[in-house]
């Protein structure tokens, strides 16, 4: 007997907004910096002429600029979005919800809590990359950025980071690169768990982002989860 099943309003519009700009300026930040790391394209002619590295450092720069702007205010709309907007490690049974949502992504459980917004493990992965990850990136960019305007903002407040890597710029841009690596590995596992999830509960996870619903049992299960 097929469950009853009610459309609930998740995602706010500002959060959908801001998971597609990300999504765009993900694509770009990646491109743009596997190419700085390992260039691929050549051109014959003076170097004033055909720029590309530059015109590559350019683009990366500024959609580096963008998502600093996206970030600051995703961080403001979960002080004044909905209970799905929400950051709250704290609540009770934070951590227990948790171990179990992960022993269902690991296939050693059959049955797992709905929930309206993130599951526990889709929070903390979120924070780690999206939180964690995203200053790292920022600092480092900025400390790298910093050997080119030299005496600038950016030298002036991150340029320490470099001595903190021992003193080679070589060294802090391979992590950049490692961690911009680790962003791509994010990317593919969130695509299959939310395909997954969508799959399995029927909920409408990946049309979520774009509707901004999803699709709880009629008994109100999932609907009192303030992830």
């Amino acid at each position: 007997m097929e469950m009853l099943k009610r459309s609930v309003y998740i995602w706010e519009w500002p959060v959908r907004i801001y998971h597609w700009i990300n999504v765009a300026l993900m694509a770009i930040l990646i491109i743009t910096g596997l190419y700085i790391g390992a260039p691929i394209l050549s051109t014959p002619g003076e170097a004033y002429a055909n720029f590309i590295m530059g015109k590559v450092r350019y683009w990366h720069a500024l959609a580096a600029w963008i998502f600093i702007a996206n970030l600051i205010f995703r961080f403001y709309w979960a002080f004044v979005g909905n209970e799905y907007a929400q950051f709250k490690p704290w609540r009770k049974g934070f951590f227990t919800d948790g171990i179990e949502t992960a022993k269902y992504y690991l296939f050693l459980k059959k049955e797992h809590t709905v929930h309206g917004g993130h599951n526990v493990v889709a929070q903390l992965t979120y924070f780690l990359f999206m939180w964690v990850g995203s200053f790292f990136m920022i600092f480092t960019g900025f400390a790298l950025q910093g050997e080119l305007n030299p005496g600038g903002f950016q030298e002036k407040f991150m340029g320490w980071l470099i001595p903190l890597f021992g003193g080679s710029s070589f060294v802090l841009r391979s992590y950049h690169h490692l961690a911009a690596w680790a962003f791509v590995v994010f990317i593919i596992a969130h695509l299959y768990l939310v395909i997954r999830q969508d799959i399995l509960d029927d909920d409408g996870t990946v049309s979520s982002i774009i509707s901004g619903h999803k699709y709880l049992l009629a008994d109100g299960e999932g609907e009192n989860d303030k992830d």
